[in-house]
Order: C-alpha cells, then sequence, then structure tokens
C-alpha cells in the first residue's frame, strides 16, 4: 500500500488526499494541534471536514518546533507522496523546502497545490477559489456567480491526484505543481480556442450554453425544466414533440440562427413549456428523444435513489449520506478522524518509543 502524507487544510489539499484514500493509500493528514480550521466552522459545522476526511489517519504536530519537523521528515522517509496547498513559501520557511525532504526521502513525489502559478505576477495573491475564479474568467463566463461548492478548489485537488498517479506509475519522483488558476483556465479551454481562431467571445449566459440553442432552462407549469438541443436533428425532434410556430420559421432551422434570435426562440418556446407539468413534458420529450431533465433543489438531490451513497457520521449523526466519489475503492462506512486520533500509531510505525512518544506529547509537539 502506498502511503501520502496530506499537509492540506480546508479544500483543495484534503480533497486530492481523500481521493487517494478512496484508491486505497495509506492517507496520513498532518494537521496543527488546534486542527484543521474547518473541523468546527460556525456555519457549515463539520460538513465540510467530514467530506473531505474520511478515511484518513490524523497525526497533530506542531511543525513550528523542531521536533515536530523531525517527526515529519522521518514521517516524508517512510512515504512515498506529499501533497499539500500551503501558501507559497510556507514549507521554506518552516525549512521543510524541497532540499529537506528530498534529502529525507529521494524517491519522493511532491504535488504542491498553488492558487497561481510560481513565479509569475500574482504568485502572491491570496488564492481562495473564488477569487481565482474572478480573476480566470470563469466568473464572467458563468454569469457573474461563483460556481457552486468548492468546484475550483476540487479541480485542482482532482488534478493533483491525477499527477500523483502519473508519477507513481512512471516512477517519475519530483515536485509538481497545480494551480487553481491553471486550472480554472483549463475549463475554458475550446473558449480561448475560439476566441483566438473565429474571435468569438461567449458573454455570460447563466444557465445557457451560449452556442447552441435552445440549450437552457425552461418554465413549465409547475416548475422549471432544461431542454438541451446540440443539433439540428435534435432540433427537429423537439418539433416534432411540440410543435410550436417557430418550427416552421426558417429563421430557426439552423443552430447559428437560433442562437442569434435566442431571446426570442426561448418566449416562443416556453409559451408552449408552461402549459405542461414537468412530468408530463419531461415524458414527451424523452419519448421524442430530445434530452431533457428537470430542475431540483438540493433535498431532491439528497433523495435521489439513482444516485450511490456511502454512509458516515457528521454532526453527531450515525448513518450521514455522503455522494459515493466515482472511484475504485470504497470509503463506505469510514468516518473523518479526530484531532490527533492515531498520532500515537504513526510515530510508533516510525520507530519511536513510548516514553519518546511522552515526551513529544508533554512537550506539545505532538497532539495524542
Amino acid at each position: 500500500m502506498y502511503r501520502a502524507v496530506e499537509l492540506g487544510h480546508v479544500i483543495a489539499g484534503p480533497f486530492a488526499g481523500l481521493l487517494l484514500a478512496q484508491l486505497g493509500f495509506d492517507v496520513v493528514k498532518v494537521e496543527p494541534i488546534g486542527g484543521d480550521p474547518t473541523r468546527r466552522d460556525d456555519v457549515m459545522g463539520d460538513s465540510i471536514f467530514v467530506f473531505l476526511n474520511r478515511g484518513k489517519r490524523s497525526l497533530a504536530l506542531d511543525l513550528r518546533k523542531p521536533e515536530g519537523r523531525e517527526v515529519f521528515l522521518r514521517l516524508i522517509g517512510r512515504s512515498d507522496v506529499l501533497v499539500e496547498n500551503l501558501a507559497p513559501g510556507a514549507l521554506e520557511r518552516l525549512g521543510l523546502g524541497s532540499d529537506a525532504l528530498f534529502r529525507a526521502n529521494r524517491n519522493l513525489v511532491h504535488c504542491s497545490i498553488k492558487g497561481y502559478p510560481s513565479g509569475g505576477a500574482k504568485s502572491g495573491w491570496p488564492a481562495f477559489g473564488t477569487l481565482v475564479e474572478a480573476v480566470s474568467g470563469v466568473m464572467w463566463s458563468n454569469g457573474g456567480a461563483r460556481l457552486p461548492a468548492s468546484i475550483t478548489d476540487m479541480g485542482a485537488g482532482l488534478y493533483c491526484a491525477l499527477t500523483v498517479l502519473w508519477a507513481l506509475l512512471g516512477r517519475r519522483q519530483g515536485r509538481y505543481e497545480v494551480s487553481l488558476f491553471q486550472s480554472d483556465l483549463a475549463w475554458l479551454g475550446y473558449y480561448m480556442i475560439a476566441l483566438q481562431t473565429l474571435g468569438k467571445v461567449f458573454e455570460a449566459s447563466g444557465d445557457r450554453l451560449p452556442f447552441w440553442a435552445p440549450y437552457e432552462l425552461f418554465k413549465t407549469a409547475d416548475g422549471r425544466i432544461y431542454i438541451a438541443v446540440a443539433n439540428d436533428a435534435i432540433w427537429a425532434r423537439l418539433c416534432k414533440a411540440l410543435r410550436t410556430e417557430a418550427c416552421s420559421d426558417p429563421r430557426f432551422a439552423t443552430n447559428a440562427g437560433r442562437v442569434q434570435r435566442r431571446e426570442e426562440l426561448h418566449r416562443v418556446l416556453e409559451a408552449e413549456t408552461s402549459r405542461y407539468g414537468t412530468d408530463e413534458l419531461l415524458r414527451l420529450l424523452l419519448q421524442h428523444d430530445v434530452p431533457a431533465a428537470p430542475m431540483l433543489d438540493i433535498k431532491a438531490a439528497a433523495a435521489d435513489e439513482d444516485a450511490p451513497w456511502d454512509l458516515t457520521s457528521a454532526g453527531g449523526k450515525a448513518g450521514v449520506r455522503v455522494p459515493r466519489l466515482p472511484l475504485p475503492g470504497s470509503l463506505d462506512g469510514a468516518r473523518a478522524p479526530e484531532v490527533g486520533e492515531h498520532s500515537r500509531e504513526v510515530l510508533r510505525e516510525l520507530g519511536y518509543g513510548e516514553r519518546e512518544i511522552e515526551l513529544l506529547i508533554g512537550r506539545g509537539v505532538v497532539k495524542p
């Protein structure tokens, strides 16, 4: 079994560690004596921490103290991977820069998640995911809204986990960097190509996909439904299902024409969709092989029996359902560790005797 040390906090680093834990890695989460700040959020409770840290072991360690750094480097020497998302220069200030890490383990795979590429003009900027969305073009492309949950941070964590797997598979030890900024830019890849080759800029469009139409939400008699017409063949099938006046209008015969006259088309179609209940319209569209789905709120999604769920404990409750990660392996039944829950266990694995462990605890280097 591979061992990964996660020196992560909040979202990006812990999500990379979560993916590795699901894939069967022994993930040792090194956290401050007081624990990760998401353990006790005064609005979210422990929801964020539990989701991101199931199936890991916790070593609570004060890296500001020489003995803490010694423990950390011994752990690095007996591990395969380090994942971290500390601020630029933080490891170096602790005396744990690349020289120290690779002296401890020359075969280490180190994935460092940063907000912006090191050495760039923005490398020192604060880098919460939403800030990166603002400066990367993602927020503008999303109608001025932030992405839900923490998709930017988790996207970077996903790229980090993939980097780790690639490095281990090819035995390519070394330090690798993933930035939230580059991760967000990558989501906009084909927009960037269209800008350069066609001179087209797709303005922020909310629920609408700006280059196909109709590809957006429509009101129904009792809710809303998303209809996705990705080509002219689907448009023809939509016309068979709804038989609106737009279907005989040559201005809407091509996708380019529909995109150009999107607002008018939306009004005409919504006059028809609003006559149906959501379930009734969904059945009609699916019968005609028109891609469609109802818009549900999170309460409805949380009750969806089609989704696979894992069980965990959170907020003092057992049997809390968590969406299963679409990966091999399983975290079903796994819980997030208490602060320092595995400190003694990990120290013993590193060769520390009981007296040494008690001394480290007594000096505030380690929390059991």
